[in-house]
């Protein structure tokens, strides 16, 4: 009797424990789904008509301010096309780099996603490492890790993006890196930089550290290929001419100009009025202080959908002049 009763026992405490552990298990298994969804078929579809492979490289581009993050891919010509724009449902702090760990603050800068920093397992659904600190963050004494994009719309200092959204943008960079590339570039920008709001914000003190980002912005411009970054001097150096590393306690050699590709008057018409690219709908529940005299932030809600829709991009400006070779005016 007494036998049969600690095998009760046994039998009960064992079925309590499995079903304690199948809401684990069958999270688990979500997030294995999750990391695993292919693209949509609408954005399969875009590409194909823009005559990109599923394979192609991918080049992500942030704005703080704006609330956006923008996926490219590389055509077989080597210049790039945007695909999809995600609205960036949260992320920390306002305009201007990170500085410390702990100071809520989402960096601005020239980032990568690798395959180590790519996280299925993520308790935020899905996640992938930006690389904060890059090697000139941690030459500037600049501190913090761990610096995601990730779902779960909550940020204290990553992007934050929601779940569905985040599949989507995790599957890109998931392709990408599984068809060899080595990195996926990520460029953080604390708006776009066109010249109105440069001058907007020209009081703003995170201001003395922009003039790369500005450059890159431009030059992406006229070029439609991701800018080569390198550091020296303790300064991010892009597009430069003079072949420059990734030290940056390395003293700068001199710098002679850089080298740009512009696309052609053809193409780039082409390209701003005949290249639709697809907007992801969502919430963006936060941007920048639209004024730079006031300096902080704010908080606004706004609710959407998550369904993707036809939209042609803008013609971006710049304030770059043209040419191959150009001179580097404050090297």
């Amino acid at each position: 009797m007494l036998w049969r009763t600690m095998k009760r026992a046994n039998w009960l405490a064992a079925v309590l424990f499995l079903l304690g552990a199948l809401p684990a298990f069958h999270a688990a298994r979500a997030e294995e789904q999750a990391a695993a969804k292919p693209l949509p078929a609408t954005t399969e579809a875009a590409l194909l008509m823009k005559d990109i492979v599923p394979e192609a490289p991918v080049y992500i581009r942030v704005f703080k301010e704006e609330s956006e993050l923008e996926v490219w891919k590389a055509r077989p010509n080597g210049r790039y096309a945007l695909v999809k724009t995600f609205p960036i449902c949260n992320w920390g702090g306002t305009l201007g780099p990170k500085q410390t760990q702990g100071d809520r603050m989402s960096p601005e800068g020239f980032y990568a996603a690798t395959p180590g920093g790519m996280k299925p397992d993520s308790k935020y659904h899905l996640a992938f490492n930006i690389g904060y600190p890059n090697a000139l963050d941690r030459a500037l004494g600049r501190t913090g890790a761990y610096i995601m994009v990730h779902g779960d719309c909550r940020s204290v200092g990553c992007f934050a993006m929601s779940d569905k959204l985040i599949e989507e943008i995790y599957a890109f960079v998931r392709d990408a890196l599984a068809a060899g590339e080595p990195s996926v570039p990520v460029h953080v920008f604390p708006f776009r930089m066109t010249a109105s709001n440069i001058k907007r914000h020209a009081d703003n003190p995170a201001r003395t550290t922009w003039a790369p980002l500005k450059q890159a912005y431009d030059d992406f411009a006229e070029t439609r290929e991701p800018p080569k970054v390198g550091m020296c001097s303790k300064r991010y150096v892009v597009n430069s001419l003079t072949p420059v590393g990734m030290d940056p306690n390395a003293a700068c050699p001199t710098l002679i100009g850089k080298r740009l590709a512009p696309l052609s008057p053809r193409m780039s018409k082409r390209l701003a009025k005949n290249d639709p690219s697809l907007e992801a709908q969502g919430k963006k529940m936060k941007s920048a202080e639209a004024s730079s005299s006031i300096g902080g932030f704010f908080t606004s809600l706004s609710w959407g959908s998550t369904t993707a829709t036809i939209s042609r991009p803008p013609r971006q400006s710049s304030d770059a002049s043209l040419g191959a070779v150009q001179p580097l005016l404050n090297p």
